[in-house]
Parts: structure tokens; sequence; C-alpha cells
């Protein structure tokens, strides 16, 4: 059950969620954050609604909770997440992907945008049996953009960051795309 009009995950709220996923207590195949809120973002916008429980079980591969109240907190976070995505793309222009961000060897700071890309192609893979051929060619190019970014580690940082930024409206094509469909059912 998501939260009721839940407030976007801050800063040090994001921070403590990814140390999490990277932590023992998770299994080892937890997702990162970054991959993580691409996975929930393709969820979110996919032609149906995976139970909460999959997609937590998906995100933190059996966590071990030191106590009821961490599990509650982690699992609150998690829920928080996934409302933020959801009001997000419903709003497209407030919709915000997670992305990492590395320091190159001069110590500049570079957008890494492959996990949340890569993260996102996982969960459309989950859907795959549910693409129909009218779906596909509809977001033929909103699909094929993510998945090409998804196999580009870098280009020369004025045309990355300018790919980078179009995915917000990549991915709030495919939701309205799917939240169409289903009312037209």
């Amino acid at each position: 059950m998501l939260p009721e009009n839940p407030h976007p995950l801050n800063h040090a709220e994001l921070t403590q969620l990814d140390h999490f996923l990277h932590s023992a207590a998770c299994g080892g195949e937890a997702m990162g954050l970054s991959y993580a809120h691409g996975f929930l973002t393709a969820v979110a916008s996919g032609p149906e609604r995976l139970e909460t429980s999959e997609w937590l079980r998906l995100m933190f591969d059996e966590p071990v909770f030191e106590t009821g109240g961490d599990g509650q907190h982690m699992l609150g976070l998690a829920l928080r997440l996934f409302a933020d995505i959801e009001s997000g793309l419903q709003r497209h222009a407030e919709f915000n992907p997670v992305f990492e961000y590395l320091r190159d060897n001069s110590g500049a700071t570079q957008v890494d945008a492959q996990p949340w890309c890569l993260g996102f192609s996982a969960g459309f893979a989950l859907f795959s049996e549910l693409w129909t051929r009218e779906s596909r060619q509809a977001l033929h190019s909103s699909i094929n953009f993510i998945l090409k970014l998804a196999n580009i580690n870098s280009l020369p940082e004025p045309s990355y960051v300018k790919l980078c930024d179009a995915v917000p409206e990549a991915a709030a094509s495919i939701y309205r795309y799917w939240r169409a469909n289903d009312t037209e059912q």
C-alpha cells in the first residue's frame, strides 16, 4: 500500500536508502538507488501494475532488518520513492531521474545515466509479453532512446548531458501512453 500524499525523499533520505541497498543487510542482487529508480519508473509506467510486494522483493533482494523499526523505515522510504516517481510522471515536468554522478580523473563530476537506464530496461522486460505491435510502434523512439542510453558509457560531456536531459520526457511519454491505454479499456 502506497502512502497517501507522501512528500518526496530529500537528499539525506535518498543517500540513506542507497547505503542500505548496498549494505550486507540486503541480498547480493539488491539494486543500487539509480538502478532502482529506473526500475521503479518502468514499473510505474508499464502496461500493468506489479504488486508492491513483488517490486519491493526485487529491489531489496531478501533484506534483513536489525529491528522492526528499521524495516518499516526502509520500506517506507521505498514506498515514498515509488509514489514520488509516479507523481512526477503524472506531472512530467516534475519528474527527475536519480542518476549517479562520478568524478573523473581531473576531479570533475560527470553524470552517469547508465545504471538508471539499465534499471528501466530490467523493469521494461518484466512486461515484454504485454507489449503489442501497436504499443511498440507508438513508443519506439522513447523505448529505444532509453535502451541505447543504457549501453553508452559516456560521450563528450555536452552531448551526453543533452541525452540525459531527454530521459524525463521519454519516460513520461511511456507513462502517458499506458495510462491513456488504461482508460480506453
